[in-house]
Formats: C-alpha cells, structure tokens, sequence
C-alpha cells in the first residue's frame, strides 16, 4: 500500500468516527431540547423525543451489526432478512431521512428557538452522512477491482529475481571479447 493510499484510508477512518460521534451528539441534543420542549408544553416536544428514540436506534444499528456477527449463524436467515433491510438505510439513504425529518425543527422557530440548533445538528448530520457515501463507493470500486480475474499472459516475476540478474548476469563472457572474436569486425 503506498503513501497516498494509506493517508486516503486513515481520512475516511477518521471521517467515519467523526460522523458517529456528531451523529450521537445530535441525539443527546434532540432528547435534551426535546425534554424541554415537552416540559414548556410545546408539541414540536413529542416529535423531537420521538425523533431521538428513532434516531437512537439509527445510530445504534453499526453496534448492533457487530454482535449480529457474532452471535448469528446462517440458519437465522429470516432475522438476517429483516437485519439487510434495516442495514439498507445507511450513508446517502439515512442522509437523505436525516435532512427531511430536520424540517420541522424550522417551521416555528420563535416558539421553540433551541429546536433550531437540533435541526441544524440533525441538518449537518444528514450531509455528513451523504458525503459518507463516498467512502462507501470506493469501498466496493476497489473490492470489485481486486475480484476481477487478471489476464496478465506472463508470470509474475518476483522483483527479487530481476534484480539478481541483473546484478549478477548468468554469463560470464563479456560483451567485449564476443565482439572481438568476430571475424567481420577483424576484418576492418
């Protein structure tokens, strides 16, 4: 792997944690304003506590995935089914949920103002994870490009080979004395 590779993967390594941790940081703010929104008797409360448990879950689901592997064998396969339709919504689909359910944070701003900050959170979040995307197709680009079949003719040649004979060449006659025994160029 070379330089610009690895430096490439370290960004999205990192771009992922990012992602997951602005993403938990948007559902602690819509339970807490959401909290409050209920607590003054705004209704905009219930969609913003309904919307943290939905996006608590969303969230929770790459954790959740991982004990999935874990614990499940290939006989489950209708839980596993119903696993491949909640794993569907992720990167530009979960983006795209994620800036829609933002709206109505937005429609009555002066009646709850921190419901603004939620949905600029839950705004952020939605882009961040279409641009997550990206990630996702060079992901499978390079899986696709690695199980593609080689129709290279020759052999692959270890580097170590090559430079042994060119080091050391397999025969001892010089260019020279070839040249030199020559009859034609005696002749000149």
């Amino acid at each position: 792997m070379n330089r610009k590779t690895y430096e490439i993967d370290c960004f999205w390594k990192v771009y992922v944690y990012f992602c997951r941790i602005w993403a938990a940081a948007t559902v602690l703010g819509l339970w807490g304003i959401g909290v409050e929104a209920l607590y003054f008797g705004h209704l905009l409360g219930i969609y913003l506590i309904v919307l943290a448990a939905l996006l608590s879950f969303l969230e929770s689901v790459f954790l959740i995935n991982y004990f999935i592997i874990i614990c499940t064998d290939e006989t489950s396969m209708r839980c596993l089914r119903v696993w491949d339709g909640i794993l569907w919504l992720d990167d530009w689909r979960k983006g795209l949920l994620y800036l829609v359910l933002a709206v109505p944070c937005f429609v009555q701003p002066h009646q709850v103002w921190m419901a603004l900050i939620s949905g600029c959170m839950l705004a952020v979040t939605g882009v961040l994870y279409v641009i997550k995307t990206v990630k996702t197709h060079r992901e499978q680009r390079q899986r696709s490009a690695a199980q593609k079949p080689s129709y290279d003719r020759f052999d692959e040649v270890p580097n170590d080979e090559i430079e042994d004979s060119i080091i050391n060449p397999i025969s001892s006659v010089s260019v020279m004395s070839s040249v030199a025994e020559q009859p034609e160029i005696l002749n000149v």
